[in-house]
């Protein structure tokens, strides 16, 4: 489709657009229960009206949006236990795990370089590994489907120059033991990426009886970076990730000169970075506060329980007990049960690894909702 010679009319290009809108789902209709994004917050939606212009690829221009995203990163580093830790808001989870893997591969001048991941890494690490010329090596799982130490160990050679663990991973919403990778990567001298994309926004607000030994962030000596993503569970708009080092010594293995623009110097694999991302995350943490974000997560553990009770009741086979937000079952023929729930508009995920349905409950997910499902689940797999 060649650019039309004559522009449409506001009114004709308007109604285009909302016809396109039309087609998309809406997380207001509590169907989507496969997604770990969310609807925005109202502030956050104001906030990124307001600084659509705002690019802090070139933040010499852009103060305030720089401001913004510094205080949001602060607010982070807060949660995560970093006191001296720096970071960026990115495009998100993906492009934080590279930062990290770039900054582990430039710390050392190894050939043939190798990192260790649990089986249940995150997608994006074969993307990354592609792209960095990274070997990925991969450490088996136990019976809760965390990596196991052992395992992860046995992976380290004089190659390796990160492990990877992760706190909330896509599939399951498990948290490995970074205790004891920690511990291994001090050991080892390793450097250790906690992949927090989901949990990172999510665990530190757990109640305290949820929480127990779900120890992730930097008050563990061997992590050197967390991915954490505002646009989860932060209920920012998309695209809002973030990536958070130990202190300022990464940075400099990840810098570019900029020659021409007032800073001279980015870090993000992103040139041009919208301030609109930092302006709405840092308005839904003024506006949400830390007793505003614990009542989320109350809410989304609450209905998680209630979802994976109720699953229970009616037979099915729980994967594991949820430790997050995330649900996994087995039914007699999964993969099909799934296909007839998308036929009926519900969507749920298929997860081929573990032959189960995946459903994710996010803030958009209402008590209603999952009522609503129950009764269309007992209507497909009776």
């Amino acid at each position: 489709m060649r650019l039309r010679n004559k522009g449409l009319t506001r009114k004709v290009v308007m109604a285009e657009l909302k016809k396109a809108l039309e087609q998309d789902s809406k997380y207001s209709d509590g169907k989507i229960l496969c997604s770990m994004c969310t609807r925005p917050h109202p502030i956050a939606r104001i906030a990124n009206r307001m600084f659509l212009e705002s690019n802090l690829g070139d933040p010499g221009l852009f103060l305030g949006s720089l401001r913004l995203e510094r205080e949001a990163i602060k607010r982070l580093a807060s949660l995560l236990n970093g006191e001296n830790s720096v970071g960026f808001l990115v495009s998100g989870g993906t492009e934080a795990n590279l930062m990290a893997l770039l900054a582990a591969r430039n710390t050392k001048n190894i050939s043939n370089p190798e990192v260790a991941l649990p089986k249940s890494a995150h997608f994006s690490f074969t993307k990354i590994c592609r792209l960095l010329g990274l070997k990925p090596v991969y450490a088996s799982l136990d019976d809760s489907y965390r990596v196991d130490g052992a395992s992860i160990e046995k992976c380290l050679t004089s190659k390796t120059v990160a492990m990877v663990g992760t706190a909330g991973t896509a599939e399951l919403g498990a948290v490995d033991p970074i205790d004891r990778l920690s511990e291994i990567a001090v050991k080892n001298e390793i450097y250790l990426h906690v992949d927090a994309a989901l949990g990172g926004l999510m665990i530190p607000f757990l109640e305290p009886s949820d929480r127990g030994g779900l120890t992730f962030d930097f008050q563990l000596e061997g992590v050197k970076s967390v991915t954490v993503d505002p646009h989860k569970m932060g209920m920012t708009t998309i695209p809002a990730g973030g990536i958070l080092f130990r202190n300022n010594t990464y940075l400099d293995c990840i810098k570019t000169e900029t020659p021409y623009l007032i800073e001279k110097h980015q870090h993000t694999i992103v040139g041009t970075r919208t301030g609109a991302a930092a302006a709405a995350t840092w308005a839904v943490f003024e506006s949400l506060g830390r007793e505003g974000l614990q009542n989320i997560t109350r809410q989304c553990m609450k209905l998680t329980r209630l979802l994976a009770a109720k699953l229970k009741a009616f037979g099915y086979c729980l994967v594991v007990q949820p430790t997050l937000n995330i649900v996994a079952f087995r039914s007699s023929n999964s993969r099909l049960l799934q296909k007839k729930l998308m036929q009926r508009g519900w969507f749920v995920s298929y997860v081929p690894r573990l032959d189960c349905v995946r459903i994710v409950i996010m803030p958009h997910t209402q008590k209603n909702h999952i009522h609503a499902f129950l009764r269309e689940l007992r209507a497909v797999d009776r």
